[in-house]
């Protein structure tokens, strides 16, 4: 894993400097569509380097340890050993980069994968994912327990209201705890672009997630 971001104290300055030019956001997303992709053995280097980067997900209300244990065995073999073979990558260990479950499945992910001679580590979604309209409390008491039964990684997500009613400090403040929360884990922060009203805020939500320690972002 990469090294963790010990975070700075909150500069409020440099929030309220974002400004947002949509137009050219627009144009530069459309420039994007039009690039050219890599093609033949390049475009399968780079598929391969994807797969090591998926969260492999399961966050249904059905999950049960059987389930659990079937996506496990997908996370250590998420490309059909005659592919690889065809490519020459069959012994270099392609996995995917982690799986991820609810709290609650985090045991069962440990173990599947323990069983399985693998080290690919368990990410678990807490802090009162995906709503986020979950007190504090019980979001910390959430991530605590996740890393108490073994993940590695947490998803938190972050309250839209604190972004929507410009309560900054408080949205520090909610990440920075959260971070403490997650100990030796990294943690990554969920930031629900869809539902922050407009680009200056989902970038001032970034800025602010940066400062409190976050380790990576999750659009969604």
């Amino acid at each position: 894993m990469a090294q963790r971001n010990p975070g700075t104290k909150l500069e409020l300055g440099w929030i309220s400097k974002v400004y947002v030019n949509r137009p050219e956001v627009v144009r530069h997303a459309e420039q994007i569509k039009k690039w050219r992709t890599v093609k033949g053995n390049w475009q399968a280097a780079w598929l391969l380097k994807a797969v090591t980067c998926i969260d492999l997900t399961t966050l249904s209300g059905d999950d049960t340890p059987s389930s659990i244990h079937r996506l496990c065995f997908k996370a250590k073999h998420p490309i059909r050993e005659d592919l690889l073979k065809a490519l020459d990558m069959h012994d270099k260990g392609i996995t995917v980069g982690a799986v991820c479950v609810y709290p609650a499945r985090v045991t069962d992910a440990v173990n599947a994968l323990k069983a399985a001679g693998c080290n690919i580590p368990v990410a678990s979604v807490a802090a009162g994912f995906p709503s986020g309209q979950t007190p504090l409390e019980i979001k910390l008491a959430e991530i605590k327990l996740a890393v108490q039964y073994g993940a590695r990684e947490i998803d938190i997500v972050i309250s839209r209201t604190l972004v929507l009613t410009g309560q900054w400090e408080g949205l520090y403040e909610e990440i920075r705890q959260c971070r403490e929360a997650c100990g030796e884990a990294h943690m990554k922060t969920i930031l629900s672009t869809g539902e922050l009203g407009s680009l200056a805020n989902v970038y001032k939500a970034s800025m602010i997630a940066m400062m409190a320690g976050k380790y990576m972002f999750h659009p969604y």
